[in-house]
């Protein structure tokens, strides 16, 4: 396993970095792009809110969970890519285009062939410190779009919380050039203070559960290093 590791102190205005040379490549933003995704559905009306049904196709899939109507909420929850890609086609080419410039996230590939899969796989491309840069944006409410769409996602994609600290994030893996290509972004909030976060792993074809796992172990152990996300 491989890869590497982004880490800013927002109170501090400090960042910490593993193999800054990593973080400056790009690849594929996999499943992390629901978060961009979601905001632009939301702004453009596409979605109309976090409950908003899009019926399965009764196409079966490998992932059971995918194999259903979803809402935004389970879509996201589920990391389910047939939603967000009836997503992408109602968006279309144009709006999307527009809509990725305006929240400067990365160098996506969009065009009416790649539309519906331009995340997945093909020539789109975002560095850690480009997730990283979107990240601050987002957690700020300092991006181009309605407020009230950012409090939405925002909701949507908290994973863990107790009465000391909030966990929020997103994973995603991807196979690229034959490689495992693992993500996992967004922001630990702990007494007020905010820690944002990018992990970028990488392992070869057949290790693919250890990749997954490794995502959030790995960005767990890192805050629990610090005195953080204590039980």
């Amino acid at each position: 396993m491989k890869g590497c590791f982004l880490l800013y102190d927002m109170k501090e205005n400090l960042y910490k970095v593993y193999n800054s040379q990593r973080c400056e490549e790009g690849f594929l933003p996999a499943s992390t792009f629901k978060i961009i995704h979601a905001l632009i559905g939301l702004e453009t009306g596409v979605i109309v809110n976090e409950n908003m049904v899009i019926r399965w196709d009764s196409i079966v899939r490998s992932v059971a969970s995918w194999n259903k109507d979803q809402t935004l909420a389970s879509a996201i929850s589920n990391s389910a890519v047939p939603y967000f890609q009836e997503v992408a086609r109602r968006i279309g080419p144009e709006r999307m285009i527009k809509m990725v410039d305006k929240l400067n996230y990365g160098q996506m590939d969009i065009n009416p062939k790649t539309i519906d899969y331009f995340w997945l796989e093909g020539n789109s491309r975002i560095t850690s410190w480009e997730q990283m840069n979107f990240l601050i944006y987002f957690y700020r409410d300092e991006l181009p779009v309605n407020y009230l769409n950012i409090e939405t996602v925002k909701e949507l994609i908290i994973l863990k919380k107790n009465d000391k600290w909030v966990l929020s994030g997103k994973t995603g893996m991807v196979k690229e050039e034959g490689k495992n290509i693992g993500w996992f972004i967004g922001y630990l909030v702990e007494n007020r203070k905010a820690w944002l976060f990018v992990c970028n792993v990488e392992s070869g074809p057949d290790n693919l559960e250890k990749c997954m796992e490794s995502r959030s172990g790995i960005t767990q152990k890192v805050l629990q290093s610090m005195g953080l996300m204590k039980e």
